[in-house]
Order: C-alpha cells, then sequence, then structure tokens
C-alpha cells in the first residue's frame, strides 16, 4: 500500500488543480448604464465603465468577446447617448473584471 501512496498524492493533486481552475473560469453577470468608454477609436474598445442600479460603478476591461459581431465594443458608446442599459458577463481576471459578453438588458415590461 505505501508505493500507492505517491500516485494517491498525484491524483488528488490533480483533482484540487481542476477544482482551482474550474472557480477561475466562473463567470458573472451586471446590468446598468454606461458612464465612460476606454477608446482610441470605435474599434478599439479596450475598457469601459458600467453603474448599477443603486450607483456602484465597476470598471470592466474587454476580454476575448463571444459575441463580438452580435454586440461590437464600439456600440457601448451608443448607449452612453441613450442611456439604454447593457449586461455584461465577465469573469475576474487577475483582479480585473474582464467582459465576455456584452448584450442590450431586456426591457422591463410595462405596467
Amino acid at each position: 500500500m505505501p508505493r500507492r501512496l505517491p500516485l494517491v498524492i498525484a491524483l488528488l493533486a490533480a483533482a484540487g488543480l481542476v477544482v482551482v481552475v474550474a472557480l477561475g473560469a466562473r463567470t458573472e453577470t451586471a446590468t446598468g448604464v454606461i458612464v465612460a468608454v476606454d477608446a482610441g477609436s470605435i474599434s478599439d474598445v479596450r475598457g469601459f465603465t458600467l453603474r448599477k442600479t443603486g450607483g456602484t460603478t465597476i470598471e470592466f476591461r474587454i476580454g476575448a468577446l463571444e459575441n463580438p459581431a452580435e454586440f461590437p465594443p464600439g456600440h457601448l458608446v451608443e448607449h452612453i447617448a441613450t442611456g439604454s442599459e447593457v449586461t455584461v458577463t465577465f469573469r475576474v481576471v487577475d483582479g480585473i473584471p474582464t467582459a465576455v459578453r456584452l448584450a442590450d438588458a431586456p426591457v422591463p415590461a410595462a405596467t
């Protein structure tokens, strides 16, 4: 049995690594209005600031977007002008919220 101990330790270490990687890949969402865009041009958007309901702001970096043709990052500037909300799907990468998907937020139904 003692000869198997290194194998058991290696398997446990590999399982732990899988858990850490899986937790690091977790996504979150935030919805709010865009209050600032960091861009060199309309096709070179590096980041943006979103203000959630209640006033909390989050500064995002643009990552590898899942849907850049559906919602080009340059479209964020239009959202500043209109004040319409955006939903951001993001991951925290090196401590920085990094957008991986952008979408127009659903418009609440009229009551």
